[in-house]
């Protein structure tokens, strides 16, 4: 089928060739040619691409979103994608440093032991770390995924699995984030165009936000897809079809992890960065040890919205006054 219509394919004959035709003729023989096409797009009914997944783990899709970034909050997230379980989903004050998001991945790999057997990823930097290690995993394989082709790059708007998950997300879980953020600008609590308001806003709030974001993992994968027409994947819980793919007519797709879980220990610990325990970055620590009066592993996280509000502002105060 013709994926354009005649007054596209008039213009490019009469512009890139020399041949001069009118629109009447050129919609004449495209309907000699194509008429299915013709027809559909007479109808405003063209076909929407199919999206196909074998099994889990067949195709996994990893993404960041960057709705929170404003106020120094990052999120990455993975979906798989025949089941749409939700593999990882995690607020950091980054999701542009490689070495976060391949920690993320190996992390993965060494909680299921095995190997997903594509990833789908953008083509920004922050997932070369995640590239590498995924064609390391599969380079002796000998099938025509291993290796070189067990990691493909494309749009992140063709990233269709996890972008599908980000209007969820945005729906049930950033709108009120971003309102309260807002407000608190509004209102002249919090100020953006410097590091230390939104360093004192992760500290504060990201382990907040973690908890939000586990809550809608657990009640995204634990909920129940209904049928739809036209689309090749499977209805139902996203978690049971995650782990029980038999239950589906297919099965799992993933391969065998080839070296020792210490060579990943080792590999992790040397090049990639483990998300701070805090939602700050590791540099701002002593700053919070020194005003809080308090080592680090005696600085205590906020467990609500109003404690992490009240000592957000306790720390602005006392740093501007400084």
């Amino acid at each position: 089928m013709v994926v354009c219509g005649y007054k596209t394919i008039w213009k490019l004959v009469n512009t890139t060739t020399n041949v001069k035709v009118t629109q009447e003729t050129t919609w004449c023989v495209l309907k000699v040619i194509d008429p299915e096409g013709v027809a559909l797009r007479s109808a405003h009914r063209l076909r929407r691409r199919v999206y196909t997944n074998k099994g889990p783990n067949f195709t996994i899709h990893i993404d960041g979103y960057d709705k929170l970034k404003p106020f120094g909050i990052a999120i990455h997230g993975t979906v798989d994608g025949f089941s749409r379980c939700i593999l990882w989903l995690e607020a950091c004050y980054s999701n542009n440093d490689p070495r976060i998001i391949a920690g993320f991945f190996v992390y993965f790999v060494k909680r299921i032991g095995r190997v997903p057997r594509l990833v789908r990823g953008d083509a920004g930097t922050e997932n070369v770390w995640v590239r590498a290690m995924q064609i390391a995993f599969g380079f002796n394989d000998r099938d025509n995924m291993s290796g070189m082709n067990s990691y493909i790059t494309g749009r992140s708007t063709g990233n269709q699995r996890i972008e599908r998950l980000w209007v969820n997300l945005r729906m049930r879980f950033t709108v009120f984030w971003r309102n309260y953020f807002k407000d608190m600008i509004d209102s002249g609590l919090l100020r953006i165009d410097g590091p230390v308001h939104l360093e004192c806003l992760g500290f504060c709030f990201i382990p907040l936000i973690q908890r939000d974001l586990n809550s809608f993992n657990h009640l995204w994968n634990s909920h129940r897809i209904r049928q739809q027409k036209n689309m090749e994947a499977p209805n139902g819980i996203p978690i049971v079809s995650y782990y029980q793919p038999e239950a589906y007519g297919t099965r799992g797709f993933s391969f065998r992890l080839l070296c020792e879980l210490e060579t990943i220990d080792r590999i992790q610990e040397r090049y990639f960065v483990k998300k701070p325990h805090f939602g700050c970055k590791d540099d701002f620590i002593p700053v919070l040890e020194h005003l809080c009066e308090m080592r680090r592993e005696q600085l205590s996280i906020p467990e609500s919205i109003e404690r992490a509000t009240s000592l957000f502002l306790a720390l602005t105060e006392i740093l501007d006054g400084s």
